[in-house]
C-alpha cells in the first residue's frame, strides 16, 4: 500500500506541513488570548468603545466572552465533528474566525459598536475552539506514533509563544 498523499506530499514532507499548520493553529490560539491585554486600555480602543474606559467590569467581559466562544465552539465540534471529518473542521474552524475577526474590525462609531465587537469576539472564539479541539486530533492521527506525543507537547508550548508574541506586540505599539 502506498503512503498517503496530500497536495503532492507524502512521508516527512507531509508530516512535516501538517505540524507547520497545526502549530500556527497554536500560535494563533496563543496570540488570541493575549492580544487583548494591550488593546482594552489603549485610548483609541476606549473611545470607540467608551463603556470599556475604567470600567474593568465591562473589560472583563470583553476579553472573557471570547473564551464562552471558545468553549461553545469545542462543544459544537465535539458533537459534529467526526460528521464534518478533520480537515473539513478545521477549515471551518478558519472561516469562523475570519467572518469573527470581519466583525469586530468593522465596529465603528454609530449604534452598537461594542455589541458588534462582543459578538465578532464570540465568534472568532467559536471558530478557535473547534480548531483547538480539532487540530491536535487531526496531527495525533497524521503522526507516527514515535513522535506523537512529542508533537503535541510541542502545539502546548506555542501557545505560550503566541502570547508572548502578542504581549511585544501590545508593548511596542504601546
Amino acid at each position: 500500500m502506498a503512503p498517503p498523499k496530500f497536495m503532492g506530499l507524502a512521508g516527512r514532507p507531509l508530516s512535516m506541513a501538517v505540524s507547520t499548520v497545526a502549530t500556527t493553529g497554536f500560535v494563533l490560539f496563543g496570540y488570541d488570548q493575549g492580544v487583548m491585554s494591550g488593546i482594552i486600555t489603549a485610548p483609541p480602543f476606549n473611545n470607540l468603545f467608551p463603556a470599556t474606559k475604567d470600567n474593568s467590569t465591562m473589560q472583563g467581559f470583553v476579553t472573557a466572552i471570547y473564551e464562552i466562544g471558545c468553549l461553545m465552539g469545542a462543544i459544537t465540534i465535539l458533537t459534529f465533528g467526526d460528521f464534518l471529518g478533520r480537515r473539513r473542521s478545521i477549515m471551518i474552524g478558519g472561516s469562523i474566525m475570519i467572518l469573527g475577526v470581519i466583525i469586530q474590525v468593522t465596529s465603528e462609531r454609530g449604534a452598537t459598536p461594542l455589541a458588534q465587537f462582543i459578538i465578532g469576539r464570540t465568534i472568532t472564539g467559536v471558530g478557535n475552539g473547534i480548531n483547538t479541539s480539532t487540530i491536535p486530533t487531526y496531527q495525533a492521527e497524521c503522526s507516527k506514533t514515535t513522535n506523537r506525543g512529542l508533537l503535541i507537547c510541542i502545539e502546548g508550548g506555542v501557545i505560550a509563544f503566541g502570547t508572548l508574541v502578542a504581549y511585544w506586540i501590545d508593548y511596542g505599539s504601546s
